[in-house]
């Protein structure tokens, strides 16, 4: 299990989209650090004024700090739970374990850490993965399962419950792809179209942060969803991108040839 950092803001998007009415016209103005309580969340840097969209590129805490306290922690871990991103998940005889996310108890200042991905969060990349992966597919998640040759790789997938609304789904993935038009950057993925949000889970201690990165390929032809994990990896955008870039590269040369 991994501190998610701020892929787990898809969530905490997520939830406001199904949850705010007046979500799309949400603005907030990022002076990179907002007080909670007396206790500062701070962003690495000052975002000025953002629309909801711009929030989820530039990864802005104190916005999703608002959202979470908006939203309040009942639904968030309903959501959470719901959208199966802290449930196990059994395939081919193994079961993941089963991350957190709690915050009903919690002070205002940690449930506003948690819609950013910190506090207690705890995620594992294979139940993230059935999650980005329902996203990418309209709302229907697939179960996962290990290949044993790539040599003529065919998918043969299962499906799971939908977790989301085809309406849902259709704006994440606007969101996300905004993410790498806009912040990530299209070349770093030739030849693929690629919705994706970056993390920086913060571990405590003198270890450096975990490196996050999760998305998916919205091309008919490699429809392939993606979760990136490197411990004290650092920053998710810099550490992340060049593996996953080589990664896709490697499975879509396998397709080409099936």
């Amino acid at each position: 299990m991994y501190t998610p950092g701020s892929i787990f803001k898809v969530v905490t998007t997520t939830c406001a989209v199904e949850n705010m009415p007046d979500v799309q016209s949400f603005e907030y103005e990022c002076s990179g650090q907002t007080e909670i309580d007396g206790v500062k969340i701070t962003c690495p840097s000052t975002h000025g004024k953002m629309n909801f969209k711009e929030c989820l590129a530039n990864s802005c805490n104190c916005a999703f700090a608002e959202l979470a306290l908006q939203l309040g922690p009942e639904k968030m871990e309903h959501y959470a739970e719901s959208f199966g991103v802290i449930a196990p998940v059994t395939f081919d005889g193994i079961e993941t374990p089963a991350g957190n996310y709690e915050a009903s108890n919690a002070p205002d200042i940690d449930i506003g850490w948690s819609g950013a991905g910190q506090y207690n969060d705890l995620v594992n990349p294979c139940s993230f993965l059935t999650f980005v992966g329902a996203i990418a597919n309209g709302g229907q998640g697939v179960r996962p399962y290990l290949v044993a040759s790539v040599g003529n790789y065919q998918a043969q997938t299962t499906a799971m419950d939908r977790i989301l609304s085809e309406e849902t789904a259709s704006v994440l993935q606007e969101f996300m792809r905004n993410n790498v038009v806009n912040n990530y950057g299209d070349e770093n993925f030739p030849g693929f179209t690629v919705c994706a949000k970056s993390g920086t889970g913060q571990v405590g201690g003198e270890l450096k942060a975990n490196a996050m990165f999760a998305g998916f390929v919205a091309d008919e032809a490699y429809p392939l969803a993606f979760v990136v994990a490197v411990e004290e990896g650092g920053y998710g955008r810099t550490t992340c991108v060049p593996i996953i870039a080589k990664v896709l590269k490697s499975c879509t040369d396998v397709m080409d040839r099936s």
